[in-house]
């Protein structure tokens, strides 16, 4: 098989010497052979009980491992404790709030059904600019009230 080209060189190269790794003999160890057959159960041996730590050994049957284990690990989950009420708000901020969300309700409602009256609609115009500008002026420049920091200075 020759090639003019050399990359189909370099690639022929690689798989003979792939092909040839495969007939190699293995580099790892022996116990890291995988066999077949199953490899004997052997008992395991029960650790010697010190002062510090003692060793309990069950002689039962599955069953009861399992009684004995949702007897003693009680059904624990997280249960969040209750959130702290919401803060009150004013009129002021009550009567922004409409202002801002129920102006363009107004108005979409309005043209939903077909109304018109203008003055009907600058003064929900205004009910919306004026709610938004409140809370925008009553926002507070700080993001922690209690930290009096206000950043780097440079």
């Amino acid at each position: 098989m020759s090639s003019d080209r050399p990359d189909e060189a370099a690639w022929n190269e690689i798989v003979a010497s792939l092909q040839a790794s495969d007939d190699a003999e293995s580099t790892w160890p022996a116990a890291e052979d995988i066999t077949d057959e199953p490899e004997p159960s052997q008992p395991t041996p029960v650790p010697a009980a010190t002062e510090d730590e003692p060793v309990i050994v069950w002689r039962g049957s599955e069953a009861d491992i399992d009684a004995e284990i949702e007897r003693a690990v009680p059904d624990e989950h997280f249960v969040p404790p209750e959130p702290p009420p919401l803060p009150r708000a004013d009129l002021i901020t009550w009567a922004a709030w409409t202002g801002a969300i129920g102006a363009p309700v107004l108005l979409l409602v309005m043209t939903a059904l077909g109304l018109s009256s203008g003055l009907l609609a600058a003064a929900a115009v205004a009910a919306f600019v004026g709610g938004i500008a409140v809370l925008i002026t009553r926002m507070s420049t700080s993001r922690d009230p209690f930290d009096p920091d206000d950043g780097a200075v440079v």
